[in-house]
């Protein structure tokens, strides 16, 4: 049993889609799987990598659409 089932985070592989715009009206889609983790820790995760990869052309007043779903589940 894992350390994350005893405190209650369901750990498993996350599909994460991530949608957003770029300055100049640009819209990106970026799709992964995540290994292992919480599905907060999933879409956080993926946030962070659009802010690093898009930094200087990620539009701010554009909110960052993140979906999350369980690879494991059908």
């Amino acid at each position: 049993m894992l350390f994350a089932d005893l405190i209650g985070r369901r750990v498993c592989d996350y599909e994460v889609v991530v949608m957003c715009k770029m300055i100049s009206g640009e819209q990106v889609i970026v799709k992964r799987v995540c290994h292992n983790v919480s599905k907060r820790e999933a879409a956080e995760h993926m946030k962070q990598i659009i802010q690093d990869r898009y930094h200087e052309s990620l539009d701010l007043n554009r909110p960052i659409k993140v979906v999350v779903k369980s690879v494991n589940e059908k």
